[in-house]
């Protein structure tokens, strides 16, 4: 029944191959980039090198704008992220003899509503100390040793793919169940099946049974699409991997029968069901990480079964670690997976009209 409806069938492949294809369209690992306009107010031989130096840093564009004038108008649209003013003392530093040359002030313009732009002054400060201290052929004091450690890339997709994968099984165990089921009862078709000689524990177990195979189908799919196309390394267990999803579709398929027994139509599955994956999708940390939520609501949503879920298969898939690094996720899961079951044994009727 469920591999006849080729329509549902073919969204429940293709709807989380679309976020994955998407998000993976977009550079989300590409260096920070300022896009800027230098006005040269000293045009001269040593401002013009300053300038290529600047430039040299590659976290600036330099955006050709004849004037300071038209310079603020694109700021203020938008289409500029600061501008640099070198001022026309640059270059004269002739002073009083036995005093100090005065010092060039730069100035620098910022669009304040980007909270990033502030980069930009930092960047500009610590680039005219190294400046200051060339000119002066001043002695370094202090210098900074650095040692690396060859530790693993993760990019963003490497990232997001764990989330696509729980959100996958997430939306087509519990709406599939939730809406197929309840579409079920209301064409009596259920009530038919009781006079036949299939049992009700064997029509359920195939539902359940059909739908993990499904969920099978997706880990492969999205697996396969995000390694091939995207790159997206998985460096922990791929057995691990769809274990833990499985787990996590019977935690959902639960909550799609608990669904399923407590509407009566058809609408009502689709609405009920939505209320409970959409806020999930958001809070639990497909796309971006919990951690940003305010401290109370990261407690809350810590409890529900998909950011259990995503957090095993993100260690799992990112940082290798073992299924035993994880024993407060599954206990969470495992009383999902009983809560659900209750909720469902008690609500779900073959017979109900």
């Amino acid at each position: 029944m469920l591999f006849r409806d080729k329509q549902a069938l073919f969204w429940s492949l293709a709807f989380p191959l679309l976020f994955l294809v998407i998000f993976g369209l977009f550079n989300f690992d590409a260096p920070t980039n300022f896009s800027i306009a230098i006005i040269d107010e000293a045009q001269s031989e040593q401002s013009e090198q300053l300038k290529f130096q600047m430039l040299d840093l590659e976290i600036f564009t330099e955006t050709e704008i004849a004037s300071r004038e038209e310079a603020l108008e694109t700021l203020k649209d938008g289409d500029l992220d600061g501008i640099i003013t070198i001022p026309a003392s640059y270059g004269q530093f002739e002073g009083v003899e036995g005093a100090a040359p005065e010092p060039s002030v730069f100035s620098v313009t910022l669009d304040e509503t980007n909270q990033q732009s502030a980069i930009i002054v930092s960047v500009l400060n610590q680039f005219l100390n190294e400046l200051n201290l060339q000119i002066a052929s001043a002695p370094r004091l202090f210098t900074i040793e650095t040692e690396g450690v060859q530790g693993q890339e993760v990019k963003y997709l490497d990232f997001l793919m764990p989330g696509v994968l729980g959100m996958a099984i997430m939306f087509s165990a519990i709406i599939g169940i939730a809406v197929g089921i309840t579409r079920y009862r209301e064409r009596k078709i259920l009530k038919r099946l009781m006079a036949t000689p299939v049992k009700v524990q064997s029509f359920l177990m195939a539902e359940v049974g059909s739908y993990l195979f499904l969920s099978f189908m997706q880990i492969a799919l999205i697996l396969g699409v995000g390694r091939i196309f995207f790159g997206i390394q998985v460096y922990g267990s791929y057995f691990y991997l769809i274990l833990v999803t499985l787990v996590g579709t019977i935690v959902f398929l639960n909550i799609g029968f608990f669904i399923a027994g407590m509407s009566k139509t058809v609408n009502t599955a689709e609405a009920m069901s939505n209320a409970f994956t959409t806020p999930m999708m958001f809070l639990s940390g497909v796309f971006f990480s919990p951690d940003m939520l305010p401290g109370w609501m990261e407690r809350i949503v810590d409890f529900l079964p998909l950011t259990s879920l995503l957090k095993v298969l993100r260690g799992i898939s990112i940082n290798g670690s073992p299924l035993t690094d994880f024993p407060y996720q599954f206990a969470l899961l495992g009383g999902w997976i009983v809560v659900s079951f209750v909720l469902a044994w008690k609500t779900f009727r073959m017979d109900r009209a």
